[in-house]
């Protein structure tokens, strides 16, 4: 099935058209998208995977989620914010990528599962990714394994959960730091 690659700006497609210059891309112009816009998403699902790779920042999580929200099974696609900062240190987001990066961030595509896992609370305690003086150094490697955006305990296990990824997964990627 084909890709459409969601993005929030023309410089993102631009950085994206230089990896493929095929690849299909629908941009939202940032936060102002319409229903007009996932009203085509949704009749795009029918026939394309829906690949949603938003800026590491706060309007970019927002517009993940309202359009995650209204599409069947969208793939995530996270940058680190540190691989997203501009030349100057100013500004956040996918058209500061580097190509080389881009490339390697593109192969980590996460699809939320439907059938959420069983993660909670007790368990982030108990593998010290909350309640410790380290558990954000510890969160910090688990969303640098997976490619997701920096977390605080809760909206990790949302992640976490979503991904259906089970308490020994997190221990082995603990372990092996």
């Amino acid at each position: 099935m084909r890709k459409i690659y969601v993005v929030e700006g023309i410089r993102d497609e631009e950085i994206l058209k230089k990896i493929d210059p095929n690849i299909f891309t629908i941009k939202t112009n940032g936060f102002s998208f319409d229903n007009e816009l996932i009203e085509k998403l949704i009749k795009l699902e029918k026939e394309y995977e829906i690949v949603l790779i938003l800026d590491p920042d706060y309007p970019g999580e927002k517009i993940r989620r309202e359009l995650a929200a209204n599409l069947k099974n969208p793939i995530n696609i996270f940058i680190p914010q540190d691989k997203a900062i501009s030349k100057n240190q100013k500004k956040v987001g996918l058209e500061h990528v580097s190509l080389d990066d881009l490339v390697k961030i593109l192969e980590k595509e996460i699809i939320f599962d439907k059938n959420k896992g069983n993660l909670n609370t007790s368990d982030l305690i108990t593998l010290g990714l909350t309640g410790n003086v380290d558990s954000e150094k510890k969160r910090l490697i688990i969303t640098n394994h997976y490619y997701l955006p920096k977390s605080n305990a809760k909206r990790l296990l949302n992640y976490l959960n979503n991904m259906n990824i089970s308490y020994k997964e997190i221990e082995e990627v603990l372990n092996e730091s």
